[in-house]
């Protein structure tokens, strides 16, 4: 089976009609998802998703299977990493895929097979109430070799265990479920609560509508961070964020249910119920009750209304949804088992070792600003690993080198500029930068000279152009500029007698004046005239007089703060200015790079 990628809102909502046959299909499918909770609003569980749909065999038209899953990315020591999750994590009750049932034995294990085929070191499988025929069928088609499965445990601190969803199937009539499915204790409460409350002019319960919502949503939200905010802490807002999101996504695509229990002007107690239409269920979301009340036990008479009211609409089932409180099995509830999984690449790196190309943005976001706050070792593994997959954008590549630069990796440094250089030939700061690289790289002369032939095209506009570069450095009084550019230009063409002028007037122009005088007792030796900054031609023909003047000159490349300069814009605009007198360089790279290793 052909299995497609479905991403953007528009071509998602195109698949609504062909989404909502399959979900009617599908007898495993549920309320979280359908459709309006999946991508019914801007706002749903699944906005930022994205599909995996399998086609109909045969060349039938439409689809037989549905998977919605969102991408993660995340950081640690050895780089940026992708999860897959199910798009309801951490949102839904139940999550999943669903399918038309004579199509599973070969579109779900298509499902796994397209996951295998994208980049990511884990598969978050969070509470998932899939039948263990399907569950079989999805993970068997997954490489042992390649993946480690675990089962993630759900019981939570305080001992409830969220791998447990109580739930009560209802009769058609109330007077047979209090009969039949509660205890005598209870039925005789819950009559004897609902009876006062009812006959009281001091209670009522009300529906939220339209004109309410706003106010309804708060006064829950209000209830329940009086109840568990400090226990959730830090998670505190982001969880508010998400019920406030879900509950307007549910409002908007009428399936939600909000009754409200008041004492005079007081509300005690508030539920959000999500109605599925399809399996005939009310879906208890989130309550939230006034703990200061004295009275009649709000939860208790709240659940008892609500269980009425399915009743009397016709619905079969309350699902008090996951965890297992003991309040639950007031109502005669049986369990529901689901289960959580983490599917783990054995070898601790997203699958294909490469990034997912959705998060690149995120990537390179995240990688600049590591490399603004100074972690330089992050941001370059980032930009290495953006690289890696898409090794086509010139703007990362640049900034990788220069961060690789930084780092001490020349050899890394070099071969990204000589990348770029391929693409951008006339390039300023591509060619310095190459030329730090160079320097910083510490190759002897005679090994940049064999394989550095083609980096420069050895003609007298190559040479006059490094020549500019140099005195327009040395204008800018940026002498340390022009000396790195000068000995990288010089280890490429050793026997250009321009760029040894230009080398010994940088050097002159950056040390005091009595170490001038020795210097040029120095330069005089090695036959270079100090008032031209010339060397005789019949001296520059001498290929040994090339490695004495350069012994004779070097310095310590790596004290120099060459090239840093180069973000200032007079330094830019001056050299912008000399490459437009400048022709044209063709560039044919090296067959080997100068520099070995990172």
């Amino acid at each position: 089976m052909r299995v497609e990628l479905i991403e953007g809102r528009t071509a998602i909502i195109e698949l609504r009609s062909q989404w909502n046959a399959v979900y009617q299909a599908d007898p495993e499918a549920n309320y979280f998802l359908s459709f309006e909770w999946l991508f019914g609003t801007a706002e749903s569980a699944g906005a930022g998703s994205f599909v995996l749909a399998v086609r109909a065999p045969h060349g039938e038209p439409g689809y037989v299977a549905f998977l919605p899953v969102r991408l993660a990315t995340k950081h640690d020591s050895g780089g940026f990493y992708n999860e897959i999750y199910l798009t309801g994590n951490y949102v839904s009750d139940y999550n999943g895929l669903i399918c038309r049932p004579e199509s599973e034995e070969t579109a779900i294990p298509a499902l796994a097979q397209k996951l295998q085929e994208m980049n990511w070191r884990r598969l978050r499988l969070l509470n998932l109430p899939t039948s263990y025929k399907r569950l079989n069928l999805f993970l068997r088609a997954f490489s042992g070799e390649i993946l480690e499965l675990k089962h993630l445990k759900m019981v939570e601190p305080d001992g409830v265990n969220n791998g447990v969803c109580p739930y009560t199937m209802l009769p058609g009539d109330w007077g047979e479920f209090l009969s039949q499915r509660v205890s005598k204790n209870t039925r005789q409460k819950i009559r004897r609560f609902l009876r006062q409350v009812e006959a009281s002019d001091a209670y009522r319960f009300t529906h939220t509508t339209s004109e309410t919502f706003d106010r309804d949503i708060e006064t829950l939200i209000r209830l329940w961070t009086d109840k568990w905010g400090e226990r959730k802490g830090d998670r505190l807002n982001a969880i508010l964020k998400t019920q406030r999101r879900m509950l307007r996504t549910a409002w908007a695509t009428n399936t939600l249910f909000m009754p409200m229990l008041w004492h005079e002007d007081r509300p005690i107690c508030v539920f959000s119920i999500l109605v599925d239409q399809k399996s005939m269920a009310y879906n208890f979301y989130i309550g939230a009750r006034d703990t200061a009340f004295k009275g009649p036990p709000p939860g208790l008479v709240l659940h008892s209304y609500a269980i009425r009211h399915a009743i009397s609409q016709g619905f079969k089932k309350y699902d008090f949804l996951r965890g297992d409180e003991p309040y639950k099995y007031s109502f005669g509830s049986k369990d529901a088992k689901i289960r959580s999984l983490l599917l783990i690449t054995q070898s601790g790196k997203n699958l294909g070792d490469k990034l997912d190309r959705r998060c690149l943005r995120y990537v390179l976001k995240r990688s600049k600003a590591l490399y603004n706050a100074g972690d330089l070792a992050a941001a370059q593994r980032g930009f290495a690993q953006i690289v890696n997959a898409e090794p086509n954008d010139p703007r990362v590549r640049y900034m990788h080198g220069v961060i690789a630069a930084r780092q001490g990796y020349n050899g890394t440094a070099y071969r990204e500029f000589v990348k770029l250089l391929e693409r951008r030939p006339n390039s300023l700061k591509i060619w310095l930068r190459l030329g730090r690289a160079l320097v910083a790289g510490q190759k002897n002369a005679g090994e940049a000279e064999k394989t550095g032939t083609g980096l420069l095209n050895k003609s007298m506009d190559v040479a006059k152009l490094f020549s500019l570069f140099g005195r327009t450095l040395l204008k800018l009084d940026l002498a340390d500029d022009a000396l790195a550019v000068a000995k990288a230009a010089l280890r490429l063409d050793p026997d250009n007698a321009s760029l040894q002028g230009v080398l010994a007037r940088a050097l002159r122009s950056k040390r005091p004046r009595a170490t001038q005088r020795d210097e040029q007792s120095s330069l005089k030796t090695s036959g270079i005239d100090t008032k031209t900054d010339k060397i005789p031609a019949s001296i520059g023909a001498k290929t040994n007089v090339n490695a004495k003047i350069i012994s004779a000159l070097d310095v310590d490349a790596q004290s120099y703060p060459a090239f840093d300069a180069m973000s200032q814009q007079t330094t830019e605009t001056a050299l912008a200015r000399v490459m437009v007198t400048s022709n044209p360089m063709r560039f044919t790279p090296p067959k080997s790079p100068i520099l070995q290793g990172r």
